[in-house]
């Protein structure tokens, strides 16, 4: 029986200024993209890169998100779309967003009811889908999350979107960099219902299939060779890993797209100044 309202990690809303420019590096990357589409009321325009879900009812994606119009960006949007690129939301997905929202309110954030959406996403020519979920807007907390409801996450799933020339399978973890990871993943082993994992330098906590993991700076460094420093008082998305079938053919991809790439052993990384502020690591999966 389902008592944690949130079920999954289920996508990272990834701030880019220029949306063309991001959706070519995707695909010169070896990832296939949904179709764009653009919220006219809201000024906003994205592409989706839909993977495999772990977990029943949720997505597994990243988004690519940009402003078009910022004359009609609701304030959270204008704030969330705004600074740096790179992870600007950690996107939780729930059986019952009122549920998340009233235990996200319990456990001391600030997170306003739902907004309920439906709305037409035209696909092709003369074709259109019309998704329909319960959003919450991004939450201030140590690391920024929402929280979404699918009512047809079908359309998330559609099996032409979610073959990629580079193998890829899932977003398996999100990273961060914390000075004190511990204090920061007890956040969200509360919001998650689960316990943590690790120690003092790296931890991580998932609530079903996709983790997120925490570092200090030095184990940054060590583990991918990234020179980031963190908060003093809080932490900071630094990218994400994606699970392939194929670390072959992933790297055919990223060398005929001209992609710069660097192997860490059993992990293929591209780095936050080529990949739109994140560091992108892939890792060959067993699933």
């Amino acid at each position: 029986m389902q008592t944690q309202p949130v079920i999954e990690i289920d996508h990272l809303l990834t701030y880019v200024r220029d949306l063309d420019h991001a959706a070519t590096l995707f695909r010169r990357m070896g990832f296939t993209l949904s179709p764009i589409s653009r919220i006219e009321g809201m000024g906003i325009s994205n592409h989706l890169v839909l993977m495999h879900p772990g977990v029943p009812g949720a997505g597994n994606y990243i988004e690519l998100m940009a402003a078009h119009d910022r004359a009609r960006l609701p304030s959270v949007m204008a704030q969330t779309l705004s600074g740096g690129e790179g992870i600007k939301s950690m996107v939780l997905s729930a059986a019952d967003a009122h549920a998340a929202q009233a235990a996200f309110v319990a456990q001391g954030f600030n997170a306003d009811p739902p907004v309920h959406v439906k709305r037409e996403w035209p696909i092709g020519p003369d074709e259109s889908v019309f998704p329909e979920f319960d959003v919450l807007l991004p939450v201030d907390a140590p690391l920024v999350f929402n929280c979404c409801r699918y009512f047809n996450v079908e359309l998330y799933l559609r099996p032409d979107w979610m073959e990629h020339a580079n193998s890829a399978r899932c977003l398996r973890s999100v990273l961060a960099v914390a000075a004190e990871p511990q204090r920061i993943v007890a956040t969200f082993a509360s919001v998650f219902g689960r316990p943590p994992i690790g120690g003092p330098d790296v931890v991580r906590v998932s609530p079903g299939a996709v983790d997120l993991v925490l570092m200090t700076p030095a184990a940054l460094r060590e583990r991918y060779g990234l020179d980031v420093s963190a908060p003093d008082q809080g932490a900071r998305y630094i990218g994400y890993v994606i699970e392939v079938a194929s670390l072959e053919r992933l790297t055919a991809c990223l060398a005929q797209g001209h992609v710069e790439q660097r192997s860490l052993g059993a992990a293929v990384c591209v780095g936050p100044d080529v990949g739109l502020g994140n560091l992108i690591v892939f890792e060959a999966g067993t699933s």
